[in-house]
């Protein structure tokens, strides 16, 4: 165990980019379906869909969830459930046995998801996966908490569920911007994974999320 992390008894998971390895062809395909999404509400052509999602995306609104919900006048969740029709994240994964035991191993922690996307989505991954959807005390999305992250509210919804002090909680993220710098602002540890170089946010940069286990475990 990393003594950094001594204190920690929640555990917080992004999902996508997380429990499993980064895919870019996966990324291409969900790309493709926030375009389809504007394409659909709007009767645009997909230059001009393209254009009007890059204009917003990261300049103004961080998530490109939050872009696509406001160029089609939808809430959130919403937004994300029709995105999530026009690509399924299951073609790309498979069982994963290390994943397996990296929670075979944390079973004294207390986890949850906090991410963007769809809760049943994220089941139906999980059981391709090989995780229990029960291994999870909560999955937080927009569904839950109305807003997608890098808004603090899904981490502030989660420090009132577990009535722990943001210390005790370890974010584990891909995205620093996303996942961890909210997380980090609010006093939680936070840890990237599937990182190429250290990362000068998180208190812990791994090569792959299986390494959670030799920091908590």
């Amino acid at each position: 165990m990393d003594n950094r992390f001594r204190n920690v008894t929640v555990l917080i998971w992004d999902f996508d980019g997380t429990l499993y390895a980064p895919n870019p062809a996966l990324w291409k395909e969900i790309r493709e379906g926030e375009y389809r999404t504007i394409m659909a509400h709007t009767g645009w052509p997909r230059e001009q869909a393209v254009a009007e999602f890059e204009k917003l995306h990261k300049t103004v609104y961080p998530s490109a969830t939050e872009t696509v919900a406001q160029l089609i006048h939808l809430p959130i969740a919403d937004a994300a459930s029709e995105m999530e029709q026009y690509f399924d994240r299951t073609k790309y994964l498979t069982r994963d046995e290390k994943l397996i035991a990296l929670f075979a191993k944390l079973k004294q922690y207390r986890h949850f998801t906090l991410a963007n996307g769809i809760i049943a989505n994220h089941k139906k991954a999980l059981g391709v996966l090989g995780v229990p959807a029960e291994t999870f005390e909560e999955m937080v999305t927009a569904e839950t908490v109305g807003i997608t992250k890098p808004h603090p509210e899904g981490f502030r919804y989660i420090l009132r569920k577990t009535g722990l002090p943001a210390e005790q909680h370890l974010m584990i993220g891909d995205r620093e911007g996303v996942d961890l710098v909210p997380a980090k602002a609010l006093g939680m540890k936070t840890c990237l994974v599937w990182a190429k170089n250290s990362s000068s946010i998180a208190n812990v940069s791994l090569p792959t999320v299986y390494g959670v286990a030799n920091l908590v475990g």
